[in-house]
């Protein structure tokens, strides 16, 4: 049980790193947005593809592994147990279905444009309809994923207060 504050404390840093995402998430979009038919624009989507990936993979992936640790160490807590703390169990649910988001759509998504923005690098400035449908569809994926963590977040800061 020592290691339970360093374990949450990790676990806090994580839920941060997930919410910078968030905070660049619309900066970056009205970037990409502004410079449309640019050659800067395909930098912008590649800079929100390289930050999509790089703070959503640290984020899920220590999000996960300090959550279940600290419900393992915690003896009051349980997984998906709602009788119990439905504050967690909300958030388990939730992170499950994040999980799922992430696994079965942003990511083969990010992927596909991606390999569109390849694609399209020997053409000039115009992207092809199939790249603006997949940042579309990109788009609106993290913004799901992104309304998650902010859920679980606010049920994790306002638990002692809701009972």
């Amino acid at each position: 049980m020592e290691s339970y504050p360093a374990i949450l404390t990790l676990h806090i840093i994580f839920a941060g790193i997930w919410l910078v995402n968030f905070i660049l998430d619309f900066p970056i979009r009205k970037m990409i947005k502004n410079t449309a038919g640019s050659v800067s624009q395909k930098t912008y989507i590649s800079i929100y593809l390289y930050l999509i990936n790089l703070l959503g993979m640290i984020g899920a992936i220590g999000i996960l592994v300090t959550g279940i640790s600290l419900v393992l160490l915690n003896p009051g807590y349980n997984f998906f147990q709602m009788s119990a703390n439905h504050w967690l169990a909300s958030k388990q649910i939730l992170m499950v279905i994040l999980l799922i988001v992430l696994g079965a759509f942003l990511i083969p998504t990010a992927r596909k444009l991606r390999l569109g923005l390849q694609a399209n690098s020997d053409n000039s400035d115009t992207l092809s309809a199939g790249v603006y449908s997949n940042l579309k569809k990109l788009f609106k994926l993290n913004t799901i994923i992104n309304f998650i963590v902010l859920i679980n977040f606010l049920f994790a800061i306002t638990h002692n207060f809701i009972g």
